[in-house]
């Protein structure tokens, strides 16, 4: 009886560490970069595009940030398709030598620019 009970909590242990780590990784409401274009194009509408990687530590802060502040993303909802560009995944539409890389734009016309800090981040784009 002993082992079954070993065998259940490692068992639990495990799909417990594997959410934990496929929700730290992930960002509900965001495209790809090729269903980003698709729909801004349909739309005529910027896409605001997040290049980072999952081991980035600024960048898991970053998604952190956008699951967590409804505003933020209400407001990044509003005024652009959001596209998230995991560069360790895919080729990011914009050369780049660190992440996170934010982007606003159309396809072929991307600004781009870094920060740190989320509240920085929310600055620029309302301005």
């Amino acid at each position: 009886m002993k082992p079954l009970y070993i065998l259940i909590a490692v068992a639990a242990l495990a799909l417990i560490t594997i959410s934990l780590f496929s929700q730290s990784d992930s960002l509900e409401g965001w495209y790809s970069y090729e269903e980003g274009k698709k729909l801004s194009e349909e739309q005529k509408k910027e896409m605001f595009v997040f290049i980072g990687t999952s081991e980035c530590g600024v960048c898991k802060r970053f998604k952190e940030f956008f699951r967590d502040n409804r505003s933020a993303m209400e407001f990044i909802r509003e005024n652009y398709i959001p596209v998230y560009v995991d560069a360790m995944r895919e080729k990011p539409p914009v050369r780049v030598t660190f992440v996170p890389v934010f982007c606003t734009g159309f396809d072929g016309n991307l600004s781009c620019f870094s920060t740190a800090f989320p509240e920085e981040l929310m600055k620029v784009l309302t301005k």
